[in-house]
């Protein structure tokens, strides 16, 4: 065989060696014996009627349920009351809904010291709500329960057989019938063994099998336990009973009643005189409160009708008060305005004298008149330089007119003439 075929071949064994612990056949009979003990408790009426839980099942807390923490919560609760059964004292272990689970275990294991309970397992064990030391402490507790009611375990009584009394014989009876009937017997029988086997036993023949040895013959197991192991694993948890709740049934509901009823009938009685006597002394305390407000009112007359007085002034004080803002807003306002108006004539105010020192004016137009004055003067620069060309121009005009033919001397004399006076009226213009 190789490596991987031994390690392959040591997983199933794993695997049936925890299936093994988990469907150990010791928890589940530990189990069944403290149902037995919870019932003999009588566990259904004064533990699962008043939490309203349907009775455990044979494998409540020997196996994991679908919801651990509802499981968890029935260990402690069933252990709480167990504890009580067995002390008949509240305190030796009480189920507190704010504490965590590490805490109730904790109390729960200074209690189990405290009954004398051997604690030879870890607390991790107890935490999880199934299990062997889950069972076993239960049992614990169940016995010391049944111890402090009184109850011991005695032998078995097998009732004794009733003694066959002999038919009496009848001497006058036909012997004839009983003859035929017993070959009857006789023929069947032997019809039966050829049936069975057909060899005789005197000659040893091995076909042969009576009845008698067949029945006294060993039942022998010809199925293989590690397939009955996986085979119970898997179908396992489908095996588990769905108990109906029992708040749901009806006799639960009747017993619920009747003892109710027993309850108010027992504490009815009382509780009617009790609610006399607090009748009676409420009834006494509200006579000597009205009597005390009676003594207080006469005494403190004067008191308040000087408070009355009081009162009205300062109605008055108030009234002439109010009256008073009213007026005061009401002048506040005019005020307001008034402050108003007086801002814009004074800003009106600035303005004008701001405008009558202002010589802003002034100086623009001066700076406009010595602006033209230049303008003048340039223009008469101007002016005499063209006069001065003009003058200049006159002489060379008449020379060139000199020269001209004897023809048009005339006429151009005549016409520069008139040009030359011309000339002369511009240039006497400018």
């Amino acid at each position: 065989m190789s490596d991987d075929e031994g390690a392959g071949g040591s997983k199933p064994a794993a695997g049936t060696a925890a299936a093994a612990n988990l469907y150990d056949s010791k928890v589940f009979l530990t189990m069944e014996n403290v149902l037995e003990k919870l019932k003999l408790l009588n566990y259904e009426i004064s533990f699962c009627a008043p939490k309203h839980v349907a009775p455990f099942a044979r494998t409540a807390f020997s196996l994991p349920a679908k919801n651990p923490s509802v499981q968890f919560q029935h260990f402690l609760d069933m252990v709480s009351w167990l504890c009580l059964e067995a002390t008949q004292n509240p305190s030796t272990f009480s189920v507190d809904k704010f504490d965590d689970p590490n805490t109730s275990i904790n109390k729960m294991m200074l209690a189990l010291r405290d009954l004398g309970f051997g604690l030879d397992f870890s607390v991790a064990k107890l935490r999880q709500g199934h299990g062997e030391a889950v069972c076993n402490v239960l049992d614990f507790l169940c016995e010391k329960a049944l111890g402090a009611r009184g109850f011991s375990w005695g032998s078995p009584v097998h009732e004794e057989p009733a003694e066959v009394e002999e038919a009496e014989v009848d001497e006058d009876a036909d012997m004839g019938d009983i003859a035929d009937e017993t070959e009857a017997v006789v023929e069947d029988e032997g019809v039966f063994d050829a049936g069975v086997g057909s060899g005789n036993p005197e000659k040893g023949d091995s076909d042969y099998v009576g009845v008698d040895a067949e029945a006294h013959q060993i039942i022998e197991n010809t199925i293989d336990p590690l397939l009955w192991k996986t085979e119970l694993e898997r179908v396992g948890p489908r095996l588990k009973t769905q108990s109906a709740t029992l708040g749901k049934e009806w006799r639960a509901h009747i017993e619920q009643t009747k003892e109710h009823e027993k309850t108010i009938q027992a504490v009815l009685p009382d509780a009617q005189g009790h609610m006399k006597s607090i009748s009676a002394q409420i009834l006494e305390a509200v006579e000597k409160m009205k009597a005390k407000e009676g003594s207080i009112n006469s005494q403190m007359d004067s008191v308040r009708s000087e408070y009355e007085e009081l009162k009205a002034q300062a109605k008055i004080v108030n009234e002439k008060h109010e009256t008073t803002q009213a007026s005061v807003g009401a002048l506040t306002s005019s005020m307001t305005d008034l402050q108003d108006q007086l801002d814009e004539m004074k800003e009106d105010m600035a303005g004008r004298e701001n405008s009558a020192t202002d010589t802003s004016p002034l100086v623009n137009i001066k700076q406009a008149l010595v602006a033209i004055k230049g303008d003048v003067q340039t223009f008469d620069l101007q002016i005499g330089v063209v006069g001065h060309t003009l003058m200049q121009a006159k002489p060379k005009v008449a020379k060139l007119r000199t020269g001209l033919n004897s023809g048009s001397a005339g006429a151009e004399s005549k016409g520069g003439s008139d040009d030359d006076d011309d000339f002369d009226d511009q240039s006497d213009y400018h």
